[in-house]
């Protein structure tokens, strides 16, 4: 896992001009891996919820939410729509299914 992710939350900050500006909120960083699809997989999302999402992996950690945020290392924030959690041992990976965060929601 080479890549880092920044996990946290939307808060509003106040500018220099004393606006409330929504914000990531950087709460920790853990490494990834980026999972890829096979090709079935991409046809069975297809015309769903899902054929526009990404999926990471880390090393379990119970700090990680499904409502929390993540930046990855493109820059772009995602929110977590589905966690696949595997706490069996002590090398656990979890599944992380990401959606890009649009400010709307």
């Amino acid at each position: 896992m080479r890549h880092k992710a920044q996990f946290g939350s939307i808060k509003n900050r106040e500018n220099l001009m004393g606006v409330n500006i929504p914000t990531f909120v950087d709460e920790f960083t853990l490494h990834y891996a980026k999972v890829n699809l096979t090709i079935m997989q991409r046809y069975g999302t297809t015309g769903t919820t899902l054929q526009h999402s990404t999926i990471i992996a880390i090393r379990h950690n119970p700090k990680v939410k499904e409502p929390m945020l993540v930046r990855l290392a493109d820059g772009i924030t995602y929110s977590i729509t589905n966690i696949s959690a595997n706490n069996d041992d002590y090398i656990s990976y979890d599944l992380l299914t990401l959606e890009k965060y649009t400010k709307g929601r």
